[in-house]
């Protein structure tokens, strides 16, 4: 090869290199062809959801070809990978909010949290921690399977330090659990959720909703509230849950709606079983926009429990 040639080539694999992200692939090798690998730059979405039949129950062996999804209105033909999980290990989150504003819930919270610990948790194989929240985050249990020191970890979450001053950081509680108990890269899928006990009113947060909720969909954790009761004209506080549960595929429960066994239940169930698509939208481009999912199944009556979309950021921000 020419000196000519060999420094073309060179700049080549230069400017080649400064465009990999995260998702390279590499190409397969064969035992005739030389020892070298050319990375090409991947952009990829990895979206997890679960889809039920009319009676709740998971519907199971579903294909590829029975799926559509559409990244802003527009149907998605490459589609890298599409994976079905079932009975998946659990990694649940307690976010409790201690503030003064939900006091007259800690006994209802601690209720709930305690009867997901006793009736559903498979101490041999799913994790949990523990994360109390008011002006401050304190991570009350670190991840255990031990479910007597989630129960602790509980009650340690809903007691407020009477040092702290008053307010509500529910965005960086969301964010910094995510980022720091969740995490975006796992060799193993978990079902990973929150049970978030909150009035969803936010006065201290140095994150923006929409970075919390990036932040959920990076670590692929869904977020699941119960609300005492629906109301039509609902609370600024309610509105904001509702929207976090949409965009994150997670669900609202209705205390008047469903009995908490059964919310639990389900919300277990969206966890154990799950399928994985990974598509490439052309031209996807990292400026932070929101791109709309929506999902359909050519299998007649059946609930797709998925995010509403994803930012399309380069890199998060950390909280202050």
């Amino acid at each position: 090869m020419s000196r000519k040639n060999a420094s073309a080539a060179l700049y080549l694999l230069i400017f080649l290199s400064a465009f990999r992200t995260p998702h390279a692939q590499q190409a397969p090798k064969s035992a005739d062809e030389p020892s070298y690998t050319l990375n090409m730059p991947v952009d990829e979405v990895r979206v997890t959801f679960h889809v039920s039949d009319t009676k709740g129950d998971p519907l199971e062996h579903l294909k590829k070809e029975q799926v559509q999804l559409f990244d802003n209105g527009k149907l998605q033909n490459r589609l890298a990978a599409f994976h079905e999980y079932r009975d998946l290990p659990i990694r649940v989150g307690f976010l409790l909010d201690n503030s003064p504003s939900m006091q007259p819930q800690l006994d209802r919270s601690q209720m709930i949290a305690s009867q997901l610990i006793k009736e559903f948790f498979r101490p041999q194989s799913d994790r949990a921690f523990t994360m109390g929240f008011g002006m401050e985050t304190r991570v009350s249990q670190d991840w255990t399977e031990d479910a007597d020191s989630v129960s602790k970890g509980i009650d340690a979450g809903l007691a407020k330090d009477t040092s702290e001053s008053d307010g509500t950081a529910m965005f960086d509680a969301i964010y910094k659990a995510c980022r720091d108990k969740f995490s975006p890269e796992t060799e193993n899928l978990t079902g990973n959720f929150m049970l978030l006990f909150t009035d969803g009113e936010d006065t201290a947060s140095h994150v923006w909703e929409r970075e919390a909720v990036d932040m959920c969909q990076r670590a692929r954790t869904a977020i699941y509230v119960f609300i005492p009761e629906w109301k039509a004209r609902a609370s600024r506080g309610q509105q904001i849950l509702e929207d976090l549960v949409l965009q994150t595929g997670g669900r609202v429960f209705y205390q008047s709606r469903l009995s908490v066994h059964d919310a639990l239940g389900l919300a277990v169930s969206d966890m154990r079983y799950q399928y994985e698509l990974i598509y490439s939208p052309p031209g996807l481009k990292r400026d932070g926009a929101f791109h709309h999912i929506k999902m359909s199944c050519k299998v007649a009556h059946v609930q797709i429990q998925v995010r509403s979309g994803y930012y399309a950021y380069a890199k998060p921000r950390e909280p202050k």
